[in-house]
């Protein structure tokens, strides 16, 4: 009878993850390929708090882009920052006149200093479409080329693939394929025109929709959430498609965390996140981690109590194999396929990562640098 159970167990968390795993890989074959050669003006706003060590590298790629000059502006919002970064920042608004400076010094209590910035930085554009990186980012040179020519006019949101850069700590490659598994989540389901996951490295939207849907309007006492929040908000208040960009090319990377302390603070920060995503979002997350438990623990007692459980372990097979392919296609894309030699044990990373941190991030309280 135990063994029976266990069998049943295996093989229906391996339907549920199969079925999972499919909807993303059909909405990657959905994903719209359609182009458009208008170049429109392009305002691109950044945070900067505290970033003297990254913002001039930033923004020097930034100024490089394959664009229109006369329809690209910079505006740069400098957080109260207590290093260098107004420093610096002012030098490049004195010597590059497509560079705007917006100094915050305070922000009133109850509100996310991350949306405060932007929506400061939103407000003075100009540019028809709002581009949004982090100031630790260095965005290739067709980074903004690419990513408005996806804006069709049915097409109110962009997200673009959002890697992460391998460092020193022994656990950033598995780090790396989390976001390589971010990005094949948002890829998938945005192919079906859900709203589930982005990251705000790599993300553009029509400054028209910003406006006509109040900003942040609802979300912004949440410290989070100004790129997958946001985006959850656009596809409820708005009928324009939200389209996923997949060219490498426009690919935005950002540093994998440098140690445990910063990465349990990020990922606590991410997670917090979570608890205001809409059922259908949340439930598909939970199905997801479920499924994925009990298959690890249905091959853990296969080994152990030699199960002759033919079905469910090769629908599990089956299941990791097809997980592998997609993020392998992803992998190609970001020239990252070498982190995916980490993927068996990922799997247990991921487990263990979600079922230590989740609450921490759930129910702790969060911070994001002194803010």
């Amino acid at each position: 009878m135990m063994i029976e159970l266990i069998s049943d167990i295996g093989m229906i968390s391996a339907i549920v993850y199969l079925l999972l795993i499919l909807y993303i890989a059909i909405g990657i074959i959905r994903t719209k390929t359609e182009l458009t050669d208008v170049q429109p003006s392009v305002s691109v706003v950044i945070s900067a708090h505290n970033e003297s060590q990254n913002i001039g590298k930033c923004l020097d790629t930034i100024l490089s882009q394959n664009y229109p000059p006369h329809k690209l502006e910079i505006i740069v919002v400098n957080d109260r920052s207590e290093d260098n970064t107004g420093i610096i920042l002012e030098k490049y608004e004195k010597n590059q006149s497509k560079i705007k400076l917006i100094t915050i010094k305070e922000v009133k209590p109850g509100i996310s200093p991350k949306k405060n910035a932007l929506t400061e930085g939103v407000n003075i554009a100009t540019g028809d479409i709002i581009a949004t990186t982090d100031a630790d980012c260095e965005p290739p040179g067709e980074w903004l080329k690419t990513l408005v020519s996806y804006f069709t006019p049915k097409t109110g949101m962009v997200v673009g693939l959002a890697p992460l850069k391998p460092t020193a700590w022994i656990l950033s490659p598995f780090t790396c394929i989390d976001a390589l598994f971010g990005s094949l989540i948002a890829y998938g389901s945005l192919g079906w025109n859900h709203a589930v996951t982005c990251t705000g490295r790599n993300f553009a939207y029509r400054k028209q929709l910003f406006q006509e849907i109040n900003g942040f309007s609802g979300i912004d006492q949440i410290l989070t959430g100004d790129d997958d929040l946001f985006m959850m908000k656009v596809s409820r208040k708005t009928n324009l498609e939200i389209r996923f960009m997949p060219d490498a090319s426009a690919a935005v990377l950002s540093s994998a965390p440098l140690g445990l302390k910063h990465f349990i603070t990020q990922r606590k920060r991410h997670l917090s996140a979570s608890k205001y995503f809409s059922l259908p979002v949340k439930i598909g997350f939970i199905l997801m981690y479920f499924s994925k438990l009990f298959m690890v623990l249905f091959l853990i007692l296969y080994i152990i109590m030699k199960l002759n459980g033919i079905i469910p372990l090769t629908l599990i097979t089956i299941a990791y194999l097809l997980s592998f392919i997609l993020l392998t296609i992803i992998g190609i894309k970001t020239k990252q396929c070498r982190m995916l030699l980490f993927y068996p044990v990922w799997e247990i990373y991921y487990l263990l990562g979600n079922l230590l941190l989740a609450p921490l991030g759930l129910f702790s309280r969060i911070s994001w640098g002194e803010r």
